[in-house]
């Protein structure tokens, strides 16, 4: 009777240790994947471009990706210094800057740096840029 007993205990734990993983197992995210974080600094941005011609514009929406959660909460008191930044980041752009086969990966850059450099946090919180869209007209 008392090998009954013990066996029964077990089969208990078994089945609590075995539903408790499995239950662990469906919230976590994949750690293969890495999660990303991105903040979407308002609409589309607008601004003339450093050129002869006053007229000419780029126009572009932009999403950044940001180190964590945390840092989305932290850039949304700074939306409109981080918009100033990349208006200010487009604006020094030349014709040739712009159409240059690989350029948007440097344009970018340094977005991301001027963003980090006028934030003034006390780690960098922007990591990449994207561009959703970008056009000279």
């Amino acid at each position: 009777m008392k090998k009954t007993t013990i066996s029964k205990v077990f089969l208990v734990i078994s089945i609590v240790l075995i539903a408790s993983f499995l239950l662990s197992a469906c919230d976590s995210p994949d750690p293969r994947i890495p999660v990303k974080y991105t903040f979407t600094p308002g609409g589309p941005f607008s601004t003339n471009v450093n050129d002869e011609d006053p007229r000419r514009q780029v126009r572009c929406t932009i999403v950044l990706e940001v180190i964590d959660e945390a840092a989305i909460e932290e850039l949304e008191e700074y939306t409109f210094i981080i918009r100033n930044s990349i208006l200010s980041v487009l604006g020094e752009l030349t014709i040739p800057e712009i159409t240059t086969g690989r350029n948007l990966e440097n344009i970018a850059e340094r977005l991301v740096e001027r963003i980090n450099e006028d934030i003034n946090s006390h780690y960098d919180l922007v990591i990449g840029a994207y561009f959703t869209d970008f056009a000279l007209v």
